[in-house]
């Protein structure tokens, strides 16, 4: 059989339920295979330590870097380059 990363439906609304992956089971379905309760669904340890792993510091890659660095920049600089408005008073 196929081995899927992507939770199934009985993950819709646990915490640990990333979208396209767990974050703990590596194969969710095979996990939901020996009964119809999820471990990890209501243990209130393993949902603090992920949200201590979301809020964890991370190095900003140099792409993200540009990114920010791009979209702080006004895109509009007042009028530069538009000399007429300002010889007429409006800038």
């Amino acid at each position: 059989m196929h081995q899927n990363e992507k939770p199934v439906r009985k993950c819709h609304g646990c915490p640990l339920n990333m979208g396209r992956h767990c974050w703990i089971f590596l194969y969710p379905r095979g996990q939901w295979r020996a009964g119809r309760e999820c471990r990890f669904r209501n243990d209130e340890v393993v949902h603090r330590a992920y949200v201590q792993w979301c809020n964890r510091p991370t190095v900003k890659s140099r792409k993200v870097l540009r990114r920010e660095e791009h979209r702080g920049r006004p895109c509009h600089r007042g009028g530069e380059g538009v000399p007429w408005l300002r010889e007429r008073g409006l800038l």
